[in-house]
């Protein structure tokens, strides 16, 4: 079997059943995000049954605010694996804050967009949480992109799992979810988002129970806690100023209501899409005299100062653009910087831009890689300095130096 052709950068998360890696695409010059299966789980277990319907199924589809799922395969060691785009973005809470009635719309409304077109297209996500959903960064701030539909359910088609499994994050889970995955529908999702956002305005979850039998109870019987939201003299805006402000705890009845029927006990008691939801969150929320509109979104971070380095090795000197994709140095020929030498490693590390800052990996090299005489540990990757002076990179016993410029 061919193995994966992406080179892992750093990991990006662990599972039960498998990993996560940014990874980067050598021949295309592009940063991947690569899903595997771990070796030990077999090719007809129930775990790589799902995987391999996700993939076959995401594969090539284009739906608006899902991540996009490019190419799978299976390794030299069998381990299944899926490559999906790369998202430069940031998690829910490290960009919405405790209170943040805007940007609680904003996710919701984004997401709830994306959550119609699934359901339209007979697809239930069923694992909604905030680890599912990253911020991508844009010019007028961020939109949220679902990243995982790893126990989606494709309604058309028979699921995966066996009647009475539970599967998903319980505290995330709807009461029906809890009585039998096998079947749920879009009320579900639209139950996990009301969580996600009672959780980012309150900065808790609406049930917190220590072990999965309280968890079931309080998701079926349990009434749905006040929010008590936090206000902390944030002058009208999402963004809050370096001073030690003060706090205090503000009622919101109307945003008790929404959330009494977007988490009601009844999938019929619920919204009926994620429109409706986002539409009827906003109207609570200015009822309540908690809606805080900024009067300016800023993105996520700045775009590099200076998006170009200079490489220099032997006396010659290659530029390139970041915003063009991850720079390769390494023997092979489809490296963007080709350094001849023996003890290197075909593919031996990797320059790429990230978050607003420019970075440096070893790629699991076989003698490794030092960056301004330091050697860098594998999946850690390292800033590179952007004040314009040069900086020492040897690999094994070949020295290049890495500079930004201005562009």
């Amino acid at each position: 079997m061919p193995s994966c052709p992406h080179r892992k950068i750093r990991p990006l998360g662990e599972g039960a059943v498998g990993d996560v890696h940014l990874c980067v695409d050598v021949f295309r010059r592009r940063l991947v995000v690569v899903k595997w299966l771990r070796a030990e789980v077999h090719e007809g277990s129930e775990a790589a049954v799902r995987f391999q319907r996700e993939a076959q199924l995401m594969s090539g589809a284009n739906f608006d605010g899902v991540i996009k799922v490019e190419h799978f395969g299976s390794d030299e060691y069998g381990r299944t694996w899926m490559a999906m785009e790369f998202v430069d973005g940031v998690s829910p809470a490290g960009a919405i804050t405790e209170g943040d009635t805007w940007g609680v719309h904003r996710l919701m409304v984004g997401v709830g967009r994306s959550l119609d077109e699934l359901h339209g297209l007979g697809v239930v996500h069923r694992d909604l949480k905030p680890d599912n959903v990253l911020l991508r960064n844009q010019p007028n701030g961020w939109e949220p992109v679902i990243i995982d539909l790893g126990i989606a359910k494709w309604l058309a088609h028979e699921a995966a799992t066996a009647t009475g499994s539970v599967f998903g994050t319980p505290h995330y889970m709807s009461p029906e979810q809890f009585r039998d995955t096998k079947h749920v529908g879009p009320a579900t999702d639209r139950y996990a988002l009301a969580v996600i956002a009672f959780e980012l305005l309150s900065g808790r979850l609406p049930y917190d129970g220590r072990s999965l039998p309280e968890l079931l109870h309080q998701h079926m019987e349990a009434e749905i806690p006040p929010l008590s939201i936090a206000v902390r003299g944030r002058n009208r805006a999402t963004v809050m100023d370096n001073a030690v402000l003060a706090e205090s705890r503000h009622a919101s009845p109307h945003l008790d209501a929404f959330m009494r029927r977007a988490m009601a006990k009844l999938p019929a008691s619920r919204f009926g899409s994620g429109r409706e939801m986002g539409a009827a969150f906003r109207t609570a929320a200015e009822a309540d005299g908690l809606w805080y509109e900024p009067t300016s979104v800023e993105p996520l971070f700045e775009q590099l100062a200076r998006p170009i380095v200079e490489m220099t090795h032997g006396g010659n000197t290659k530029r390139f653009d970041m915003r063009e994709g991850p720079v390769v140095i390494g023997r092979h020929e489809a490296c963007q910087f080709v350094v001849t030498s023996p003890r290197m490693s075909r593919l031996h590390a990797c320059i790429y831009a990230h978050r607003g800052r420019i970075w440096i990996a070893d790629l699991q090299s076989q003698n490794g890689t030092q960056y301004q005489g330091r050697a860098l540990t594998s999946g850690v990757p390292v800033p590179i300095r952007v004040d314009g002076e040069g900086a020492p990179i040897r690999l094994y016993d070949q020295d290049i130096e890495i500079r930004a410029v201005e562009s």
